[in-house]
């Protein structure tokens, strides 16, 4: 068993006793300031190779605890982490820290995209998203791709896989609304909406780099070939790929 391993599994199997989401989330991040550093590190670049779902999921609740700030991994640990990281050259940590601009800068459009929402307050719009049934009418909101409302969407029960890939293929498509659905406990850990996510040119590499750990060897090995995606992106999915030995 190599270096982190032990520490690696412990943890998985830790989280995964937890439910997904925010509590799985924080707990992650307790567990991260709560180590060694160096012993973190370690644990985090094992899980980052290993290829069971347990793992996966784990790293996934690791991703969350970057992204959310109510997880509260503190500046401190986060430092102690990275130096801890980079010492060890453990990439599949360090790109966890990168934060470079998407591929393609959102530009608000100079016409509202749908003139009869343009009509109504976000607050209206909110509530519609929240209680619509009508799937004409939440396509549209979704098209417009207002973040408030995107988020009382993805709470609206008939809102599904699909409809959530829809909405993360969207181009061009604000970073906002990609990063709600990457941290929506309903379809974060849904492979084809993570991939869309990943593939999408507005979304900020360091929500996709957080993202695309869970997912299974052969969607790393496509993305890592994708050359119409974030360089970064590529990269890492090629690394966890390789690691993981398909």
């Amino acid at each position: 068993m190599t270096e982190g391993e032990a520490e690696a599994k412990a943890l998985a199997r830790r989280l995964g006793a937890l439910e997904e989401g925010p509590v799985r989330a924080r707990a992650a991040a307790r567990a991260i300031s709560r180590s060694d550093p160096e012993r973190a590190a370690l644990a985090l670049a094992a899980l980052a190779r290993a290829a069971d779902a347990t793992a996966r999921a784990a790293l996934l609740a690791v991703g969350q605890a970057f992204l959310d700030p109510a997880a509260e991994l503190s500046y401190h640990t986060r430092a102690a982490l990275y130096a801890a990281a980079a010492e060890r050259d453990l990439a599949e940590v360090t790109t966890l820290f990168l934060s470079p601009p998407p591929l393609r800068a959102w530009v608000p459009p100079r016409e509202p995209p749908d003139a009869r929402l343009a009509k109504l307050s976000l607050g209206h719009k909110k509530a519609m998203a929240r209680a619509q049934k009508d799937p004409d009418l939440l396509s549209r909101l979704a098209a417009e791709g207002a973040p408030e409302v995107v988020r009382e969407l993805l709470h609206n029960p008939l809102i599904t896989e699909p409809f959530a890939v829809r909405i993360a293929s969207r181009r061009p498509c604000r970073p906002e609304t990609l990063r709600l659905l990457a941290e929506s406990r309903r379809f974060r850990n849904r492979p084809a909406v993570a991939m869309a996510i990943a593939r999408n040119p507005y979304t900020e590499p360091a929500v996709a780099l957080k993202l695309v750990g869970f997912l299974g060897w052969a969607d790393l090995a496509d993305l890592a070939r994708d050359g119409a995606i974030h360089p970064l992106v590529r990269a890492h999915c090629q690394r966890l790929a390789s690691s993981r030995g398909g």
